[in-house]
């Protein structure tokens, strides 16, 4: 019988993932019992966002992890990032973890290609990426929608990287998780500061987000940078 590297590496990260999340459950314990108390929940709120490195680290690597396995929704980690360091730090850890991420992700697509291939081989976003005419934007966007599967993304990039180097693949795989971790981490806060005027601010900034890493990508691919 031969062996699924995919789903092998699956259950390995999923194992770790709910180690993580159960140690980050724990440490908030204490401040979730307070939520359901009305005349604790604002002391609970002070006290989510005193957390300190340890719970950075864990939420960090939990974001890490569901990047790298797909299938896994980044969505409720990402929203609980936002809700315990605030839209700035939120966006921040988001941003980077899974930017980690989807690197991770490219760099393995060579061990799991062909359980993906299998995997994905009739899905309609597959072809919108061989046939993109901006194949560099159209990597971004992608790592920028959860819709899309973010491995199917990796798949393509890791093949683009013939064409283009590793540096501007990475830098696509960095700059495209950038405005889904603005939504987390403003979503996540919202939970807490109902301020529904920071959607207006989210779509200013995502649209400044995509022009200014459009035209530095054209730069790069230029060598203009």
């Amino acid at each position: 019988m031969k062996l699924n590297k995919l789903k092998v590496f699956k259950i390995v990260a999923l194992s770790f993932g709910l180690l993580f999340l159960y140690l980050l459950f724990k440490d908030y314990q204490p401040q979730i019992e307070m939520m359901f108390n009305p005349k604790e929940r604002g002391i609970a709120i002070d006290q989510i966002r005193e957390h300190g490195l340890i719970d950075v680290v864990i939420v960090m690597i939990l974001l890490y992890l569901a990047t790298i396995i797909p299938g896994i929704p980044i969505v409720p980690i990402g929203i609980i990032t936002g809700i315990c360091f605030g839209p700035l730090w939120g966006t921040l850890i988001n941003t980077f973890s899974i930017g980690l991420g989807n690197i991770a992700a490219i760099n393995f697509i060579g061990y799991l290609k062909k359980d993906l291939q299998k995997t994905y081989k009739n899905n309609r976003f597959t072809v919108h990426f061989k046939n993109a005419k901006n194949p560099l934007m159209s990597l971004m966007i992608g790592y920028s929608l959860p819709i899309i599967p973010s491995y199917l993304v990796s798949m393509q990039a890791n093949q683009d990287e013939k064409k283009y180097n590793k540096r501007i693949i990475f830098m696509t795989a960095f700059l495209g998780p950038f405005p889904i971790s603005l939504v987390y981490a403003l979503g996540g806060n919202a939970i807490f500061k109902a301020d529904w005027q920071h959607l207006v601010i989210l779509i200013v900034i995502i649209i400044i987000f995509f022009v200014f890493a459009n035209n530095l990508l054209k730069k790069m691919v230029k060598d203009e940078l």
